[in-house]
């Protein structure tokens, strides 16, 4: 009886949020508990039970969809992929400890149905804490060379919806959540680019990578994010859309109360080469970051120049950032290429990220409250930006590559000078 309760309370909620998403979970369809109908077990993620949930999914996908509700306990899995017409249902604070075999790059769950030569894409498709956030930890793995995660990877899905997840992170590569294009033309002629239609809500991480995050979007069309919050590490909302190539670009995008504390930033904006259409973020939040807000310009990667596909990339016109609040801290994490903008004040604070192990960011004072170093490439608009604490950098600093010098210029003779060096030196080179 409590578990339809709350489902109904789920229908209802997602039906009165946004029209983005189109309820179609049926509360009074097909229902099947993982734990009695599909042998799940509790075992305090002791064994891996990835078989079992695809197989259920499978076969719930078959009967033409329904519920698949998961009890609370602790569970291991991984790989999993969501089909048509199937609803995930995870009871609040359940926790799922990822599969995760040595070396390798995995995804939780993932949502998409293209092929590369049929049409295909899942839909009407849903993740959702029942009841509240489950959690996916992944808190004692740390960051290890050739190693990634995401917790969902969207790709070829229409109307879904992810809901109320926590995740523990430790500091690895990947955000947690990639919504990414599709690249194979017949879903593409679908009308099918990428995650489209969606609902994305109530989610929170702890210890992201500084260069990654809790959400990142190289693709989609017409979804709305509310209420994402991340602590400790990197972006909350980053909309880079630079590893789409010519499939890359999002569209119709409306987010609200984005809220970063000790990270890099609580949004980022920067098209690279991607033809991006309107944005609108309302509610932006940050205490201890390097800024609550940072817009970058667009241009053509390296690897694209000369290609007559490719010209620097933009944001659709009426793309709007507002009521943006910046709070001072001394616990950012400040990439290196943004130390020319940190006060001599704040020198002092510097110090080595013992969390990085690329040595790419370090730690210190919040610099400013946003960033906008677009330099004409796009016009961003930047309503209402507020700040507490702040010194310097109150509201929006305009900046350009040419206030660009190397930190070692201006660290010199400052103590984290030597220990950044030093601990260069111990990062292994890429292979060419």
């Amino acid at each position: 009886m409590k578990q339809t309760i709350m489902i109904l309370a789920l229908c209802t909620m997602a039906a009165s949020v946004r029209a983005d998403y189109k309820e179609t979970m049926d509360s009074n369809g097909l229902t099947q508990n993982l734990q009695a109908d599909y042998g799940f077990v509790d075992d305090n993620a002791g064994s891996d039970q990835s078989a079992k949930l695809q197989q259920a999914i499978d076969q719930v996908a078959e009967q033409g969809g329904g519920r698949l509700i998961l009890p609370k306990g602790v569970y291991s899995f991984s790989g999993i992929n969501l089909k048509s017409g199937v609803h995930l249902l995870i009871e609040k604070d359940t926790v799922i400890k990822p599969w995760w075999p040595d070396g390798s790059k995995i995804a939780v769950f993932a949502m998409d149905g293209s092929s590369g030569t049929e049409a295909g894409y899942v839909e009407n498709v849903s993740i959702r804490g029942l009841g509240g956030k489950f959690i996916v930890d992944y808190s004692e793995r740390g960051a290890r060379k050739g190693e990634g995660s995401r917790v969902v990877n969207c790709r070829g899905v229409k109307n879904f919806q992810i809901s109320d997840v926590y995740v523990k992170d430790s500091f690895t590569t990947y955000c947690a959540f990639v919504f990414t294009p599709v690249k194979d033309k017949a879903t593409r002629g679908k009308g099918v680019y990428g995650p489209t239609d969606g609902l994305v809500k109530n989610l929170k991480n702890t210890d992201s990578s500084a260069g990654y995050g809790l959400v990142q979007m190289h693709g989609g069309d017409t979804i709305h994010f509310e209420n994402l919050e991340a602590y400790g590490g990197g972006v909350t909302f980053r909309l880079e859309t630079g590893s789409g190539g010519e499939h890359g670009g999002i569209h119709h995008i409306t987010a609200k109360n984005i809220y970063c504390e000790n990270g890099m930033s609580a949004m980022v904006m920067g098209p690279h080469s991607a033809q991006n259409g309107v944005v609108k973020v309302d509610g932006v939040t940050a205490k201890s970051c390097m800024y609550a807000a940072m817009m970058g310009p667009g241009y053509v990667e390296t690897k694209y120049q000369g290609n007559d596909k490719f010209k620097p990339g933009i944001f659709g016109k009426g793309s709007t950032v507002e009521n943006v609040h910046a709070i001072f801290g001394t616990d950012a994490a400040i990439s290196l290429k943004e130390i020319v903008y940190v006060p001599k004040k704040y020198h002092k604070d510097l110090r080595i990220d013992k969390n990085d192990p690329k040595q790419k960011r370090i730690r210190g004072a919040s610099i400013g409250a946003v960033r906008d170093a677009t330099e004409g490439s796009w016009n961003p608009i930047i309503k209402n930006v507020t700040s507490e604490g702040f010194e310097y950098n109150k509201g929006v600093m305009k900046t350009s590559k040419k206030d660009r010098v190397n930190w070692k210029q201006v660290l010199k003779g400052l103590p984290i000078a030597d220990e950044l060096e030093q601990a260069l030196k111990k990062v292994p080179k890429k292979k060419k």
